[in-house]
């Protein structure tokens, strides 16, 4: 290969980190008005009822359009999609339990944990290197979340169940990004979806599920399922197959702060603390973009089988170029 076509391979390569940043970035935007959707459904519909009404429909409609993605998956990749389901349905119903317990300023400072959690995590399961611009966009990303939330932590059994969600999503990024490739993309955002709807059916199943009373209600469930649910978990998917964990939950920090800003538009006000936190969280984005060297993975799958050898050879047949 020539100086120039490795220049050029680089080139895209980076290139296809900064579509790939942009997008996960997009995602938080949907999740941070998705937020306020769920404040508006939560007096015609139980916690347990939403999320499970919300993710189960999602899944099934994601089964509809491509019946096939879950099973051209490959073992490794299969049980790889059912971690991710547990691990975000776990973090999910912990959160919302924890939420009973604690203020939601403690809670969104606890659940904010992950994003330094996250290169740990990604470390201890697979020897995932962060190089230092990334560790600083890690820690400079926790203190914008503290500065937007934190009021004080009085540990408590809310608390510890909102830590172990933190475990849960930062385990949840560091498994997505190192499995998730383009063509595996459709398969493992349905089991993961799916299999949170049918985690917080069981949760739900005591108390019965609700559904919407009003047609404004129905609105912001087809919004949160359609948009917040089944597009936006598909392009986190996409997403973390081109950057690495650690830059992934950097950009996810983001939510909060488009959650903040979203509220201006049911007259909130913008603490100055909130913009604060928020020029923190930009500055990080800015390390980590400008930090992450992450290779993006080719097409092919990475779990797959090695190829047969070549008729009379004991190695490989050569690709085509």
């Amino acid at each position: 290969m020539t100086t120039t076509q490795q220049e050029k391979g680089l080139h895209d390569r980076s290139a296809g980190q900064r579509v790939a940043i942009i997008a996960l970035a997009c995602a938080t935007a949907v999740w941070g008005w998705s937020y306020l959707a769920t404040v508006w459904l939560l007096p015609e519909m139980g916690t347990a009822s939403l999320v499970a009404v919300r993710f189960v429909l999602a899944g099934l409609l994601m089964v509809a359009v491509r019946p096939r993605a879950v099973f051209a998956l490959g073992h490794r990749h299969l049980l790889a999609g059912l971690s991710l389901a547990v691990l975000l349905g776990l973090g999910t119903l912990l959160q919302v339990e924890g939420q009973r317990h604690i203020p939601p300023s403690q809670s969104g400072f606890l659940v904010s944990l992950f994003v330094v959690l996250t290169p740990l995590v990604a470390w201890i399961l697979f020897r995932t290197r962060v190089n230092k611009g990334v560790w600083a966009g890690v820690f400079l990303a926790t203190a914008g979340l503290a500065v937007i939330s934190f009021n004080g932590v009085a540990m408590s059994l809310g608390s510890w169940l909102t830590l172990a969600a933190a475990v849960a999503y930062a385990t949840q990024v560091a498994v997505l990004s190192e499995y998730s490739s383009p063509d595996k993309v459709f398969g493992l955002a349905t089991l993961q979806v799916l299999g949170t709807g049918v985690l917080a059916a069981c949760w739900a199943v005591p108390t019965g599920i609700d559904l919407p009373d009003t047609g404004a209600g129905w609105g912001w469930l087809a919004y949160s399922t359609l948009l917040a649910t089944l597009g936006m978990y598909a392009v986190q998917t996409w997403a973390q197959s081109r950057v690495s964990a650690a830059t992934a939950a950097v950009v996810l920090a983001c939510e909060p702060l488009f959650v903040a800003v979203f509220s201006l538009l049911t007259g909130a006000v913008l603490a100055g603390r909130t913009v604060a936190g928020g020029v923190l969280i930009l500055a990080a984005m800015y390390l980590v973009v400008s930090a992450d060297r992450k290779v993006a993975p080719p097409l092919a799958d990475p779990l797959a089988l090695p190829e047969a050898p070549a008729p009379g050879t004991g190695f490989p047949a050569p690709r085509e170029p």
